[in-house]
């Protein structure tokens, strides 16, 4: 007779070497030795080619089964490389609706054939699930990213864990967000172990609310009655982008103007709105909802944006970090064909996120800045790091800092049944971080244990322990030969981490089967007809792709 327990292993994201590639798996043993999984998230960690040869590595997918907590891709970008590695895998995914457009929008774009998309399956906060034996929950938490959410999962021995997933502790622009009745109702019934995002932790105080991201936009809307604007921001990370658009509507009722229109020049940006009204998350609905003020978000491409004056325009686009073929790139080069300096105002380029501190990021974002600069933009862009003040932040990061953790804590600590404490771990962050999360829950009084990748929290008996053994880390490196994102062509190595040496070593290649296809092919396949006319066979082609897609969603 084996001893039933449940056991939580670190999969990637409890990196030596810095954030990225998250996810965990979940497993419970039964009396007779029977296992049964279930995977979270399943990211990707971005790699220096110029340094490494390697594009990016992805975490391991071990399960059938897997819950995805929000559509970043250091959460979600590595499940499209693991379908093309085993295109039979039956795979099923339960996340937030917008998670789930967002994935099939992105699978759709990156060439992956309709049949080999996974079984999506929408969960929703307070409606419960099973899933290979597990009762899951989803609690809805604020992050940057919409349709953020933690799970809280239960095992058949009554062990309840919950990863809080990435988050901080103020109210969403769009969707439920974080709320301190709901997080307190999940304490009051016993979490065993906690495992909290621990990437701004080192940080004092709380994370701001995007409410302080609409005041700073709004007083740079003041500050800049009539000129053109350009704002550059991440897409997936929508939370910012509505709180710019509660500031237009605010402006426009405070000065009895009419409100300045969205142009969004970026492929991202759109395919990012698009998801957000099929998950019945509108900006503008939502935004006339709670101003009464209606402000229209358009396609660059739409001829509609060239007839609107441009002290009325807001160019929101991609390529923050001063990505080559991104939108803000291209304006600085003058060669995007959308957006030119107007003649007739002033230019103003707001640059909404800070600077990332990876490789020459910040050289290539000041030469973009300097080029704008020079064709007559006056250029803003947050420091990162810098202390946010009233009335002047104008960018907020969708990660909690150390006061977000100890209101955690003290929610714990006021509501967690007396016998049944829970014990907080710091996950997705490198060693320095992940500890300064769990120092702070110390600090509070509550208990504390620390993994590492490839290390178990084990549940038995209702004892808690981290195993006394380190399993073998591993990754896929992802290289792609084409060095050309709309036809590339990928090798993927199995990489394990050799603790004695303390560095990644290449284990083996991994044959498979080209699966997705290139922009050319993609193209190909929906047209209908000689001469690529479409008639009724692309027609029928078309109905039978989305039957395919509802078929697979649930």
């Amino acid at each position: 007779m084996a001893e039933k327990r449940t056991e939580f292993e670190s999969l990637g994201g409890n990196n030596l070497d810095g954030i990225g590639g998250n996810a965990k798996k979940i497993t419970y043993t039964a009396e007779d030795g029977s296992k049964k999984s279930i995977q979270i998230d399943c990211g990707m960690k971005f790699s220096d080619k110029t340094l490494t040869g390697v594009d990016n590595y992805i975490a391991p997918l071990e399960c059938d089964d897997l819950l995805l907590t929000h559509a970043h891709a250091d959460h979600i970008a590595g499940i499209i490389h693991h379908i093309q590695m085993n295109p039979e895998r039956p795979l099923n995914i339960y996340a937030d609706k917008f998670t789930h457009q967002f994935m099939l929008a992105e699978m759709t774009k990156q060439g992956l054939p309709i049949d080999n998309m996974p079984k999506f399956h929408d969960v929703k906060d307070g409606e419960k699930f099973k899933v290979n034996g597990f009762e899951i929950e989803p609690v809805p938490v604020t992050h940057s990213a919409p349709g953020a959410v933690a799970f809280v999962i239960e095992s058949p021995d009554g062990t309840r864990m919950m990863d809080m997933g990435d988050f901080k502790t103020t109210k969403a622009e769009l969707g439920k967000g974080w709320d301190d009745k709901r997080i307190a109702e999940v304490f009051a019934k016993g979490i065993d172990v906690c495992f909290c995002d621990s990437t701004s932790t080192t940080s004092k105080e709380t994370t701001p609310s995007y409410d302080m991201v609409t005041k700073g936009f709004k007083k740079i809307l003041y500050d800049n009655p009539n000129a053109q604007m350009m704002v550059g921001t991440i897409a997936r990370s929508a939370q910012q982008m509505m709180a710019d658009v509660i500031a237009v509507a605010e402006y426009a009722k405070e000065t009895g103007t009419k409100p300045r229109t969205f142009i969004l020049d970026g492929a991202s940006l759109v395919q990012v709105n698009n998801c957000l009204n099929k998950a019945d998350m509108s900006m503008t609905r939502e935004c006339e909802k709670r101003t009464g003020v209606r402000v229209n978000i358009i396609d660059a491409k739409d001829p509609a944006a060239r007839a609107i004056p441009p002290s009325e325009r807001i160019y929101m686009v991609t390529g923050t970090q001063g990505e080559e073929m991104a939108s803000m790139a291209r304006v600085s080069r003058g060669e995007n064909r959308n957006i030119r300096p107007a003649r007739s105002v002033p230019n103003l380029c707001v640059n909404q996120q800070a600077v990332i501190p990876s490789g020459d990021n910040q050289a290539v974002v000041d030469q973009m800045m300097g080029a704008l600069r020079a064709q007559g933009w006056k250029t803003m862009i947050p420091e990162r790091g810098a202390a946010f003040v009233e009335g002047e932040t104008y960018y907020v990061s969708g990660h909690g800092r150390a006061g977000d953790m100890e209101k955690v804590a003290d929610l714990a600590a006021a509501n967690q049944p007396a016998d049944r404490k829970t014990t907080f771990i710091g996950i997705h962050g490198d060693e320095v971080q992940t500890k300064a999360t769990e120092e702070i829950f110390k600090g509070k009084g509550q208990k504390v244990d620390h993994i590492t990748n490839a290390q178990k929290i084990v549940v038995s008996k209702g004892e808690v322990q981290v195993s006394p053994t380190i399993g073998k880390a591993s990754r896929i490196a992802v290289i792609d030969q084409n060095d050309d994102f709309m036809n590339p062509d990928f090798r993927y190595i199995k990489q394990a981490f050799n603790p004695v040496a303390k560095k990644w070593e290449d284990v083996k290649e991994i044959e498979y089967k080209k699966l997705l296809m290139s922009k050319t092919e993609r193209k190909n396949m929906t047209k209908g007809g000689k001469g690529g006319k479409k008639g009724k066979g692309g027609k029928r082609h078309n109905i039978a792709v989305m039957a395919k897609v509802a078929d697979r969603t649930r």
